[in-house]
């Protein structure tokens, strides 16, 4: 019997969409390398998916987030080579993102706005 005990694992959901009034509208891109379920995305210079990641600036400790070509944020997981969904507009809460080492979500907010994603 224990082999149909339900476990935590299958029922732990994610919110995701902040809200429902503003229009989910998602493409289809390739990843340029495995890039993770709602992670921002950008276009590398081959027009493939690449996750947002930041550069040190100078010899301190601050760190600056790349967003030239910000594109959106992926819906499911992407391997390398492979085409994926990409949310292109909507809401979304910054809690749910998956971002990179040293990647600030609050220089993320003005350039998605600007894409058409608000983030909460």
């Amino acid at each position: 019997m224990a082999r149909y005990a339900p476990t935590t694992s299958e029922l732990e959901g994610k919110n995701f969409f902040a809200g429902v009034e503003f229009p989910h509208i998602t493409g289809k891109k390739t990843a340029s390398a495995a890039i993770a379920k709602y992670s921002p995305v950008v276009l590398n210079a081959d027009g493939k998916l690449a996750a947002v990641t930041a550069t040190k600036d100078g010899g301190g400790d601050t760190y600056t987030t790349n967003t030239t070509g910000l594109y959106g944020i992926t819906l499911e997981d992407i391997a390398n080579g492979e085409e994926g969904a990409v949310l292109l507009t909507g809401e979304v809460l910054t809690s749910a993102l998956v971002i990179g080492d040293n990647v600030s979500a609050a220089a993320l907010e003005v350039p998605f706005r600007n894409i058409g994603i608000f983030l909460k």
